[in-house]
């Protein structure tokens, strides 16, 4: 039998020796929340079960239970094992269920810049519409409500065209570049704030101004909103997008209105004064680029678009090494357009490659995989023409196919075989490309295996990609055996 004793410690020692003494007998059972702590059942004197007290954990920061946990709940309030009670409550409102098992491991940090930056914008936009009602004369007694009217028309229904027009343009490359879209959505929202401001600076040109401008916001709605779409797919990790998108609309309503409470004190103060206005703004506005940067830049997908793939590539044949997706979300530009690149197009019919049989038949030979492609060196240009059996696989090996012949012209080490062939391209050893395209399917024969099952290793999704494919698919005969190096 235990003798007593006095106890001087607080309700840490008082749960450690609970622990202590629980080791000594048999549990009967256990549960677990998540990814929290476990706690055990005992069978008390009574024939009662006398429940361990949970630890209370949040994001990754544990501590002592806060007391004995008796009866049939333990006696602990809020979600068990995950945080107290009152940090609990604020956890299933604005955070996913299950988090953070069930979202990805950039999600918190993405989140909490997305969160600053949509703060930053609330207050320029605030800003912009006291410009825009100004400008259209609320507060003036001349103002006709007419004109007023027919300026917010058209401002909006330039806005519904250009929003259509886009999402035609550029709505298939929205999910291969998801970062860069977002990032250039939002410094496109800032321009079109920015131009609400200055249009009641010049009456004559307002409502140009505000129809381009309305044009602007209306292209940041889609782009936006498909690049958000694309982030929560890969966020989601438990088929939970819903969840996640749920969640992620509650956190903006709460920095929305945050946003509103603040621009209620603040708009008085700067509108007397013009200059400070837009001083504010300007400052908003770095705020704003800075923590969308941040927010982008702390995205780590693991699929391989055009730019990573380039990346991981290029590691890989100079150190013979392949680049986790951490470490290659880091080096991957974020300004679209600005990036020196190969001109690769996946997926291009056939009949704009040939005109004759013996183009189809140079086409062909040496082709053993699914796919047949095309390298114009002075133009920089890769065009491949995709079979109807070829899936992900086939299409990463195009891609880096393409990208191979894009490092012959280039600097830097390569392997041995490839550093041949590059020798022979930079002296024009070989007028014809079909012949250094029909080497590179032997390299790339030896090479692709090893660097595919690098990117396995290494922690990249290639069941699936985004790279820009189009739709075109041909069948041709396939050409005679190649000759083995």
């Amino acid at each position: 039998m235990r003798t007593g004793r006095v106890r001087s410690g607080g309700p840490g020692e008082e749960c450690s020796e609970m622990a202590g003494g629980a080791n000594l007998e048999a549990q009967l059972c256990s549960e677990q929340f998540g990814s929290g702590a476990a706690r055990g059942c005992l069978a008390a004197a009574d024939g009662s079960l006398q429940w361990e007290a949970w630890e209370w954990r949040w994001w990754g920061l544990s501590g002592p239970c806060p007391g004995r946990a008796r009866g049939r709940d333990g006696g602990g309030g809020g979600t068990p094992g995950t945080a107290s009670p009152r940090l609990s409550g604020l956890l299933v409102v604005f955070l996913p269920q299950g988090f953070p098992d069930s979202v990805s491991p950039d999600y918190l940090p993405y989140q909490l810049w997305d969160s600053v930056q949509a703060f930053a914008s609330s207050l320029s936009g605030s800003l912009a519409t006291h410009a825009v009602l100004l400008g259209i004369g609320v507060g003036n007694a001349e103002a006709s409500v007419s004109a007023a009217t027919a300026t917010w028309l058209v401002k909006d229904s330039t806005g519904m065209l250009g929003r259509i027009i886009f999402a035609w343009w550029k709505g298939s490359k929205l999910d291969c570049n998801a970062k860069q879209w977002r990032l250039f959505a939002d410094i496109l929202n800032d321009v079109a704030m920015f131009l609400e401001i200055m249009a009641p600076i010049y009456p004559i040109f307002f409502t140009m101004t505000v129809c381009i401008s309305n044009l602007a916001k209306c292209i940041v709605s889609v782009a936006g909103g498909a690049t958000r779409a694309a982030l929560t797919m890969h966020q989601a990790r438990r088929n939970n997008m819903a969840d996640v998108s749920a969640k992620d609309s509650s956190q903006e309503t709460l920095v929305n209105l945050a946003g509103l409470l603040v621009s209620l004190l603040m708009l008085p103060l700067v509108s007397a004064c013009p200059s400070f206005s837009l001083s504010c703004f300007f400052f908003l506005t770095a705020l704003h680029i800075y923590a969308n940067y941040r927010a982008v830049r702390a995205l780590v997908l693991e699929t391989l678009n055009e730019d990573r793939l380039r990346l991981v590539l290029k590691h890989f044949l100079q150190r013979g090494e392949v680049l986790d997706p951490t470490s290659a979300n880091q080096m991957e530009p974020l300004w679209t357009g600005f990036w020196p690149s190969l001109s690769l197009s996946l997926g291009v019919p056939l009949h704009r490659l040939i005109s004759s049989v013996f183009e189809l038949q140079q086409l062909v030979e040496g082709h053993q995989e699914p796919y047949l492609l095309h390298w114009d060196k002075s133009k920089s240009q890769v065009q491949v023409v995709l079979s109807q059996k070829a899936g992900p696989e086939t299409i990463l090996r195009a891609a880096t196919h393409g990208l191979v012949l894009e490092a012959l012209q280039g600097d830097g080490p390569l392997p041995r075989e490839l550093e041949e062939l590059r020798n022979r391209v930079l002296a024009g050893a070989d007028k014809e490309s079909w012949v250094i395209i029909k080497e590179t399917h032997q390299v790339l024969d030896k090479l692709f295996p090893k660097f595919l099952k690098g990117l396995q290793d290494a922690g990249w999704k290639t069941e699936k990609h985004q790279l820009e494919v189009d739709e075109w698919r041909a069948t041709w005969l396939p050409s005679p055996e190649k000759k083995i190096l």
